[in-house]
């Protein structure tokens, strides 16, 4: 009986033994992970390893047995100069000559009066025009009809029609205001550090009064637009969409979020739109009322709802890789070991991004076919993969994390294949977000919700333009000289005319 109990014993302590090991191997491999997060290298790119193999061979082949020496050669070329660039830049912008000439035209060895014989130039340079504030006086001229004032009993007064300003009583013009746009919105200049540079120019500006204009145009003008663009992204088949954490201080919610919303890459009007709220799903079922199509982003529950809207999720091969890559072995022999377990899941998806890339001019329809006939066996044969080897790995890891993300989510995956519009992954919208998070780095927060709510109208309007191919300085001056002289903001078809793939605003704004 003792024998019993004590195998019974040494049997509970194996256990609990093995559960600690697992248990020593996560916290070691989290520690690894966040302190590669705080101190490494973010970028995902990696060398190419010259004994890798093919994955459209067996899963056998990573057995990596060298049957032949490695053999190096060394390849010598000559690159030719770029000469000229310097010459290009001096010659495309306007010139002014400074000549210099002598004051004494006296010999200086026989006295003898000296005789000009020809000029060259020395050198040419660059020189900077500091920016300036100057004062326009818009005076109205007021005209008299003699006749018609003979003929009635009080004058008749015609008066020359002025330009509206965008904000009435204000020292804001439309350039003055779209400068400050700009510096802040593109050149991710705080209103804080404008204040200065407006003072030294000689306007005693604060920066809550140029907060205050951002919001009082979106609240007259741009908001109107921003509208009209809405409903342009709703009609298209594919959308992107991604979301990123935003400070508000006024804000009652614990986390406030911005979320983008933009246009596929083969879309004929390329659309970015950002939108400020909560984190909750119902911020992305609402603004995509109406939207039935295909929507690229990651995995996070917010949007499994939209499939009931008849909208097709999309996920992004990129998140996949990413975390096969954040479960690399952290020591420098083993991360290079195309035999590991991590190495071949992220080598599969270079796979995958490989044909992509090689895809990339082709039309829809002919993208469609080679997807179906090279990129689906390929990521079948991933899921099985996935599906086989996440059986010997532990589930809580970053590798069983990895495993499991693919497995639940291969389905949306593998609708890629349903179009040829589509994209592998979701970077379209990462890289669009990317200009919010540079933002908050420097001006940190918005002070209010409406502070925030005016930041991403004037983001969308900013980064649409400039997917567009417009100048975004001119464009938003374009905009705040001509929107507060219209009739009426409420009429789309008038408002048409000024959306950024419109023949006058390309003329007026490249």
């Amino acid at each position: 009986m003792a024998d019993k109990e004590t195998l019974d014993l040494i049997e509970t302590l194996k256990a609990n033994n093995e559960e600690l090991l697992k248990q020593v191997a996560l916290l070691t491999e989290q520690v690894a992970y966040l302190t590669n997060k705080l101190y490494g290298k973010s970028s995902e790119k990696r060398a190419v390893n010259p004994d890798q193999l093919s994955l459209f061979e067996e899963d056998n082949a990573f057995k990596m047995t060298r049957t032949c020496p490695r053999i190096t050669e060394t390849i010598t070329y000559k690159r030719r100069k770029q000469v000229g660039r310097k010459q290009d830049i001096l010659d495309s912008l306007p010139g002014e000559e400074v000549h210099h000439r002598l004051d004494d035209l006296t010999c200086p060895d026989c006295q003898h009066e000296l005789k000009e014989i020809g000029s060259f130039c020395a050198r040419q340079e660059l020189l900077y025009i500091p920016a300036q504030v100057k004062r326009i006086d818009h005076i109205q001229h007021s005209y008299k009809c003699q006749h018609c004032s003979d003929e009635a009993p009080a004058d008749k007064i015609i008066k020359a029609p002025v330009p509206k300003a965008p904000l009435t009583n204000s020292l804001g013009s439309a350039s003055l205001i779209a400068n400050t746009i700009y510096q802040k919105y593109v050149l991710k200049v705080p209103a804080y550090r404008q204040e200065k540079d407006l003072r030294r120019m000689g306007l005693p500006l604060d920066h809550k009064t140029v907060s205050n204009w951002h919001i009082k145009v979106c609240e007259y003008y741009l908001s109107s637009l921003y509208e009209l663009l809405r409903k342009e992204l709703l009609k298209l088949d594919v959308i992107h969409a991604d979301e990123t954490p935003y400070r508000v201080l006024d804000s009652e919610r614990a986390k406030d979020y911005v979320w983008t919303f933009l246009s596929g890459k083969h879309a004929e009007k390329q659309i970015v739109l950002y939108h400020h709220g909560s984190r909750k799903g119902t911020e992305a079922w609402d603004f995509l009322t109406g939207f039935s199509g295909y929507l690229h982003c990651d995995q996070y529950p917010g949007y499994l709802r939209l499939s009931q809207q008849d909208v097709t999720l999309v996920g992004c091969m990129a998140h996949a890789r990413r975390k096969f890559h954040d479960s690399l072995p952290k020591d420098k022999a083993r991360e290079s070991d195309a035999t590991s377990v991590a190495n071949q899941g992220i080598h599969y998806c270079n796979q995958m991004f490989s044909l992509e890339r090689a895809w990339e001019d082709l039309s829809a329809e002919e993208r469609y076919e080679k997807r179906q006939s090279e990129l689906k066996p390929l990521l079948e044969k991933f899921s099985d993969w996935c599906s086989k080897k996440s059986i010997s790995v532990l589930p809580s890891g970053k590798l069983g994390t990895a495993f499991q993300y693919c497995i639940k989510h291969m389905d949306k995956f593998m609708n890629v294949l349903k179009d040829g519009c589509l994209e592998l992954s979701n970077n379209r919208a990462e890289r669009a977000i990317k200009e919010i998070v540079m933002g908050r780095k420097n001006w940190l927060f918005s002070q209010s919700s409406t502070g925030a709510k005016s930041m991403a109208i004037i983001m969308s309007i900013l980064e649409t333009a400039k997917q567009n191919g417009l100048d975004q300085f001119k464009y938003i001056n374009y905009l705040l000289d001509k929107l507060p002289n219209e009739l009426s903001l409420l009429d789309n078809q008038r408002l048409e005319a000024y959306l950024p793939w419109a023949e006058n605003v390309q003329l007026h704004c490249k």
